[in-house]
């Protein structure tokens, strides 16, 4: 029998097994968007990222056939919101997908289109990535708009990352010249005391711009970005940059050694003791990076021992349980330590996904347990709501602190799934909007390659068809202001965030394929979700 013909019955059994799994699992069969959308999902070719024929991993279980249309659904998703972006706001900084405008707030870097090569690459759509890295070549770089000053956290992450991550996977050397413009405007900022980066460059007056004290996260999220590019092109000068950047962080005095106030003085390097301490905002992609330099090059094993010393101190301070809900969560401290929040941010999702890194990296099982049962809070934060879209901040009734090394922490995970409403007992919406995030899918994805669980699928899945049924519009994908309502237009937000192509659609198409498409040994992704060659 022909490949053609194999793939056509493939594809005619797809059809049959995918309506009757989501009947069983989800109970929509009935709702006619939904067929419209497994109807109409393209049957093409399988991405050449995946090492063997599909047919091959069709027979060997890896890739089944309802996962691949999953895949191919993604995937259409991603040509969706590309098209929007292509009509309305091609070679621009953001679609706005409502008004099918778009803004330049980033400085006119083309940021989304920049974030998004890998991610058009590798999902195969090769006509829209040759479109995209003809216009990467008429960036420049070097140079932004009178009166706008470059974030040098967030161009490190999308662009220069996004320029890697497009090298990586294509090996053109006019993204490694663009890397290294980027880059080189990034350096300006480190000219501290310190060398503790400002928050901004004024690319055109050629000079840092400070704006109070810098987030932890905006000094320790360069490093794996500025040591990949220093290993391309020999030049040590990023490497040394991040890594002086890293070493104040890592000097400051502070109250817990493994925890990190979120904000610190530039020309000082002293701590606000009296920032908050969490993994959520601030701070989050710094405790990422902890673990992922080590992972990046196991040599430097300094990486693995501040990471496991971090991880210790945000079991002893930061996890919790809700005796209402039972659920596990991650909390924060005000003021330093005085005041504990038994609320969770969504960014905090990424968490589980960290925990499980380690976990299979330094054979820590316990780890593992904990990842399962805070991945499982951050699905519920979704699944509670009447959209099935998660809040940015989400509150839970009360708390106690519990032992995560303790028999209790995993005991609720042989029910995980089968009771959401009563598992999201007492917890409510605090900042209620939903802006494309990906950070819960990150985890997913992370934990169903550790595990093989295929129930992280299947809530991807949920969600994947919950951002489908109220956040796309005929312009792209919006953000939604309010989870708990379904009212259409007013809820949409005119906003979408490069993230959403460069992560949230990424992690779910790689959560749906087999475990050699980007395989995560032999990449580390960045906090933007763009691959860099792990060292060997």
């Amino acid at each position: 029998m022909s490949r053609l013909s194999i793939r056509r019955l493939l594809l005619l059994a797809a059809g049959v097994c995918g309506g009757l799994y989501i009947l069983r699992l989800h109970g929509m069969l009935q709702d006619k968007r939904l067929d419209r959308l497994m109807e109409s999902i393209p049957q093409v070719e399988v991405p050449g990222w995946m090492t063997r024929n599909p047919v091959d991993s069709f027979r060997n279980s890896e890739l089944s056939t309802s996962n691949y249309r999953r895949q191919m659904a993604v995937r259409d998703a991603m040509r969706h919101a590309w098209g929007g972006y292509r009509r309305h706001a091609f070679g621009k900084d953001e679609l706005q997908p409502v008004s099918k405008t778009y803004n330049q707030r980033w400085g006119n870097w083309s940021i989304t289109l920049v974030d998004s090569l890998d991610s058009l690459l590798m999902m195969g759509l090769h006509d829209e990535y040759a479109e995209a890295k003809d216009r990467v070549r008429l960036v420049d770089f070097t140079r932004s708009p009178p009166n706008h000053s470059v974030p040098v956290f967030e161009m490190a992450i999308r662009a220069l990352g996004g320029l890697l991550g497009a090298y990586e996977l294509d090996n053109d050397p006019m993204f490694l010249q663009k890397a290294r413009d980027v880059a080189d405007a990034l350096l300006i900022a480190f000219d501290t005391p310190t060398g503790l980066p400002a928050q901004q460059v004024d690319l055109n007056a050629r000079k840092p711009v400070f704006s109070g004290d810098l987030a932890i996260a905006e000094g320790g999220t360069v490093q794996l970005e500025f040591k990949r590019l220093s290993q391309l092109t020999g030049d040590d000068k990023y490497r040394k940059a991040g890594d002086r950047a890293g070493e104040a962080i890592e000097a400051g005095e502070r109250k817990y050694k493994g925890l990190y106030p979120a904000f610190i003085n530039t020309n000082t390097g002293e701590y606000d003791a009296s920032s908050v301490l969490s993994v959520g905002a601030y701070v989050d992609s710094f405790y990422e990076y902890q673990l992922k330099q080590f992972l990046f090059d196991r040599k430097d094993t300094k990486f693995k021992d501040r990471y496991l010393r971090s991880t210790m101190a945000v079991k002893e301070r930061l996890v919790a349980r809700d005796p209402t809900s039972g659920r596990l969560f991650l909390g924060s401290w005000n003021n330093g330590d005085s005041v504990f929040v038994h609320e969770m941010e969504h960014l905090a999702c990424f968490y589980p996904g960290l925990l499980a890194l380690g976990a299979q990296a330094l054979d820590r099982p316990r780890d593992l347990v904990l990842a399962e049962e805070l991945a499982y809070t951050c699905y519920v934060s979704y699944a509670m709501t009447p959209t099935g879209l998660g809040p940015e901040r989400f509150r839970f009734a009360g708390y106690k602190f519990v032992d995560a090394a303790a028999d209790d922490v995993g005991a609720a995970a042989g029910s995980m799934g089968e009771d959401v409403k009563k598992d999201s007992a007492g917890m409510s919406g605090v900042d209620v909007r939903y802006i494309l995030r990906p950070e819960t899918l990150e985890s997913l994805f992370i934990l169903f390659r550790v595990t093989g669980d295929p129930k992280y699928q299947d809530w991807g899945w949920a969600i994947f068809l919950a951002i489908e049924k109220h956040a796309k519009v005929d312009g792209g994908y919006a953000a939604i202001r309010n989870v708990f309502a379904t009212s259409s237009h007013w809820n949409l937000v005119d906003s979408m965030e490069s993230f959403f192509t460069a992560e949230t659609l990424k992690y779910l198409y790689l959560l749906f394929g087999p475990s050699d498409l980007l395989s995560l040994d032999e990449y580390v992704l960045n906090t933007e979700a763009h691959p860099l060659k792990i060292t060997k």
